[in-house]
């Protein structure tokens, strides 16, 4: 193997140092504008070898052509790509000026709409390229913007330039074989691209061991019916996965408004895990914990009838909740916090449009029951009247959380469910991952029925 002149600590640190001298970097509050950024910086210091630059261009912008220095732009903008070259002429052609444009992401494919900007931005020459780099998942979704884009602009325009759609995941592997001498940066790079965008469910939990405990079960469960009960009696409405556009993560809601406070079930705060919240605001914890004798349940009785009492002025502003003088009942354990935190990430809106899962509609979610709690989802490209859900519970009492993935019933399939439990020493994310490719596997006797 090719010795490597670079190492990954070189390359990082260049990267860092560009991107942290960035004049726009204090303006860019999503965190993935950041990653771009850093991507950016990287890919621009490995092509600076020519190898590299020829392997890139060989084996991912798939041109015979060579280019100029690959330039990060220092101050990135939605109409202009990421980085930059000038495409030289081949041995005997006439000079022109075509460019090359690289876009980086790292959540969600380029629009249709930027595409088009950045085609304009790299100039009009026929000869021009842009290449599209996107996770795995977003490669499909890339690859029909980018027809659509450029169908636009044969609309618009004589010409236009050739879009290619590439992957983090091509690039950590096929690079690492085209460009051997650089195959750890290559390698690095495609990792941080293909993950950057994911929620990290790689927790120092022992999966088996929390979701198959009864006590844990019972005293999550007794966290859920303290949701489920101050619902009902403080907002007469029952809580729900919230299926609300760009949230960061799973969301079990009843109320929550931008202009009305309601309550969730979220990260454990001062003993409880259940608060109220408005919009995006920091949660105020409700001041109740396990319940575990007549004395605290009617201590949280005389609790929830004060809130209720004053409901309307706490809802437009949660700063007027009422202290508890203390914590009622017993602070939730670390044990039941961390089942809340696995059972999220199984939730998790941007791990399950991975597997190609979108949350059903807002109608069509579950509320939550004295026995169950459950998300529905729908493929993201497939019919929308096929319903699937991942839930836990089912019975009461619970003694376990292990969690189940169903299709429901459909005019041709009868519903089909089984749960996943986690295996001896299984790693969290490892567990995440099975539990959605058991739901993604009940799609296809469907798949198979319909052709």
């Amino acid at each position: 193997m090719a010795r490597s002149y670079a190492t990954v600590g070189q390359m990082t640190t260049y990267a860092v140092d560009k991107a942290v001298s960035s004049p726009d970097l204090a303006s860019h509050r999503d965190h993935t504008a950041h990653v771009e950024l850093m991507l950016s910086h990287m890919l621009e210091f490995v092509l600076m070898a020519p190898r590299s630059r020829e392997a890139f261009l060989r084996t991912i912008a798939r041109s015979e052509r060579e280019t100029g220095a690959i330039v990060a732009d220092p101050r990135p903008r939605r109409s202009s790509p990421d980085l930059v070259a000038d495409l030289l002429p081949e041995d005997g052609a006439a000079e022109d000026a075509a460019r090359l444009g690289v876009a980086v992401r790292v959540q969600s494919p380029l629009s249709t709409a930027r595409l088009v900007r950045i085609a304009a931005a790299l100039g009009p020459d026929p000869q021009d390229a842009i290449v599209s780099i996107v996770r795995s998942h977003d490669a499909d979704a890339q690859r029909r913007t980018a027809a659509e884009a450029t169908a636009q602009l044969e609309a618009t325009t004589p010409a236009v330039p050739a879009i290619v759609v590439s992957t983090w995941s091509r690039i950590g592997k096929k690079l690492a074989k085209a460009d051997p001498g650089h195959k750890d940066l290559w390698e690095t790079i495609g990792e941080i691209g293909e993950n950057a965008g994911s929620p990290v469910v790689q927790y120092p939990l022992d999966a088996r061991a929390l979701l198959t405990s009864p006590r844990v079960a019972e005293e999550l469960h007794g966290h859920l019916e303290l949701l489920r009960r101050a619902s009902r009696e403080l907002l007469n409405t029952s809580p729900r996965f919230s299926t609300r556009r760009g949230q960061v993560g799973a969301h079990l809601q009843a109320g929550v408004a931008r202009a009305r406070a309601g309550l969730e079930l979220g990260e454990a705060d001062r003993g409880t895990l259940v608060h109220a919240r408005r919009g995006t605001q920091t949660p105020i914890p409700l001041g109740i914990g396990s319940l575990e004798d007549p004395a605290e349940t009617a201590q949280a009785d005389e609790r929830l009838d004060a809130l209720a009492r004053d409901a309307a002025a706490w809802r437009a502003d949660p700063s007027l909740l009422p202290d508890p003088p203390e914590l009622i009942g017993t602070a939730v354990s670390p044990e039941a916090e961390g089942a809340r935190l696995l059972l999220w990430a199984l939730f998790h809106p941007t791990l399950l449009a991975e597997r190609g899962f979108a949350l059903a509609p807002a109608r069509r979610q579950p509320a939550l029951t004295s026995t169950t709690l459950a998300l529905r989802l729908v493929e993201a490209d497939g019919d929308p009247e096929v319903l699937y859900r991942i839930s836990v519970g089912g019975a009461a009492p619970w003694t376990s959380l292990v969690p189940r993935v169903t299709r429901e019933a459909t005019a041709e399939l009868a519903p089909e469910s089984y749960a996943v439990a986690p295996g001896k020493g299984q790693s969290t994310s490892d567990f995440v991952w099975e539990v959605h490719r058991a739901l993604r596997s009940l799609t296809i006797p469907l798949r198979d029925l319909r052709g």
